[in-house]
């Protein structure tokens, strides 16, 4: 498991050349206060920041925004002053301005700030904050430092996902436009006798993908989920997907649109009956559907035929491998499609036992065990055709709870961070991409050492590359490089400074 918000490192590389840039004077920094700023392929084109520079006077703090080139040259800094009591909980980029959602609960409220590409501040809104949305905040603080709630919306504003105090808990997406555009709101409804949440997992420029879940109460276990089309243009619904315990029960890990305007929806199955949130999965399935929520064609991929065949295993694919995590599924020119993802166990800790008793059964006594990297093919058609994995150590992250399914736990370890995959990057142009995580090497004899390690496809084919860091006493973050590229943001306390890194990815 990589422990990227906390690891300790310096970098080093047998490349034949890094770039390299520092960044000085801060205060205080989160590496999940920075990002990249992307162009309109997908290629990394700057880099922004985000840090508190000093504490003022009468509770209030010194906050800067600072802008770096593909080449890591600074193109603008800003500062502003805010209250001492605001936090970040998420930032994004929409290839045109900058968004940050600032939260404030003492203000009780939530202010969304955003700047063009020069860092100069555009229009800040707004948003009140109710005792009861200020609760479900700090509850989902307990479990995450991190907040998923900002979604860009390329060339044209952004989508803010809110808890909404009706007559039990909902929520409201609120679109901000940045092009000129009209902003609008979809809701939960006021007088909803259920607890309302909702999940964006796919927004493009036209439309919005997102799954909604619905239950009496916070501990019932009968769970209703949507899969809600929205447009983007206006915010009306223009259709939904039911699945029920009764009626085709599915759990959808990932959305997508094909150049031909049709939406993919891709995840597990589960015979009726079953509960997503506790009962274990048939396998993986994909459902392709037009604008109007038409089925065109579905395809069904059992664990124990279709995938154990092709792991050539003795035992049942879910005994000797697990579940997969699937992070990221993208479309090649010649018409394939590659699933990335990593295996995934629900498994006893002893640890977590010990931890059971002395908090007299408050804690989990289970956990997700993480094995390896694996990319699964499939053919136009979403037929599998083959199953390769890259080898990574096993890690160990605490379940939520010991009831839930490896399924569920796996999704809130997905929104906590712990899986150790960190992005994939797209090449269209060469018809390549990059899949890339952060692995936590044990050898026998050896010590241990981090490693930044991707899986590319090329030419049809899939290869590693990898880049070894060392412990050190640095917090780190990797993010997407210009292309065949990775950067590597190193935030040193003492020194109160960021140091970044450019080193070039190998093709084999």
């Amino acid at each position: 498991m990589k422990t990227k918000l906390f690891l300790v490192i310096a970098f080093f590389s047998m490349q034949s050349y890094a770039q390299i840039s520092k960044i000085e004077g801060i205060n205080k920094f989160k590496l999940r206060n920075s990002g990249v700023i992307l162009d309109k392929n997908k290629d990394a084109d700057g880099y922004y920041f985000f840090y508190v520079v000093d504490k003022l006077k009468k509770g209030n703090s010194e906050f800067a925004i600072q802008i770096l080139d593909k080449n890591l040259n600074e193109v603008a800094k800003k500062t502003y002053v805010e209250n001492k009591n605001t936090f970040l909980m998420s930032s994004s980029f929409n290839n045109q301005a900058l968004m940050f959602a600032m939260a404030n609960f003492v203000q009780e409220k939530i202010e969304l700030l955003s700047f063009d590409k020069q860092a100069n501040q555009q229009k800040t809104v707004s948003i009140p904050l109710e005792k009861k949305e200020i609760r479900y905040l700090q509850m989902a603080m307990e479990q995450t430092s991190e907040f998923n709630v900002l979604f860009p919306v390329e060339n044209k504003g952004f989508i803010f996902n809110k808890f909404e105090d009706n007559k039990k808990i909902g929520y409201s997406l609120k679109y901000y436009p940045t092009d000129g555009g009209k902003a609008w709101e979809y809701s939960s409804p006021d007088e909803s006798k259920e607890i309302l949440a909702i999940n964006p997992i796919e927004v493009n420029d036209k439309i919005l993908v997102a799954i909604e879940t619905s239950r009496p109460s916070l501990l019932s276990r009968k769970v209703t989920i949507r899969t809600k089309i929205i447009d983007v243009v206006t915010g009306k619904l223009i259709f939904e997907v039911e699945n029920t315990r009764d009626v085709k029960p599915r759990l959808i890990n990932n959305a997508f649109v094909n150049s031909d305007g049709s939406i993919v929806l891709v995840g597990e199955y589960f015979k009726d009956g079953d509960n997503v949130f506790t009962d274990k999965s048939l396998g993986l399935y994909a459902q392709v559907l037009d604008d109007k929520g038409i089925t065109i064609k579905e395809s069904f991929i059992s664990w124990s035929e279709d995938v154990t065949k092709i792991v050539k295993t003795t035992k049942s694919f879910l005994d000797d491998k697990g579940y997969v995590y699937f992070h990221k599924m993208l479309q090649t020119k010649n018409g394939e499609y590659y699933a990335i993802g990593e295996y995934f166990k629900k498994t006893v800790s002893g640890a977590g036992v010990a931890m059971k008793i002395l908090s007299r059964g408050q804690a989990a006594a289970t956990q997700i065990s993480i094995g390896n990297a694996v990319i699964f093919k499939f053919d136009n058609d979403f037929k599998l055709k083959s199953i390769k994995e890259f080898d990574k150590t096993k890690s160990n992250v605490p379940c939520i709870t010991d009831f839930g399914s490896p399924q569920l736990n796996a999704h809130v370890v997905k929104a906590f961070g712990g899986f150790d995959y960190e992005y994939t990057q797209i090449d269209k142009t060469n018809d390549r991409f990059y899949a890339c995580f952060v692995d936590y090497e044990k050898e026998k004899g050896q010590k241990s050492k981090n490693a930044f390690k991707t899986i590319i496809y090329d030419d049809g084919e899939l290869s590693q590359d990898k880049i070894y860091l060392k412990d050190g006493e640095k917090e780190f973050k990797v993010l997407p490089g210009k292309l065949g590229n990775v950067m590597l943001v190193e935030y040193n306390k003492k020194e109160k400074s960021i140091n970044i890194h450019l080193e070039k990815i190998n093709i084999k």
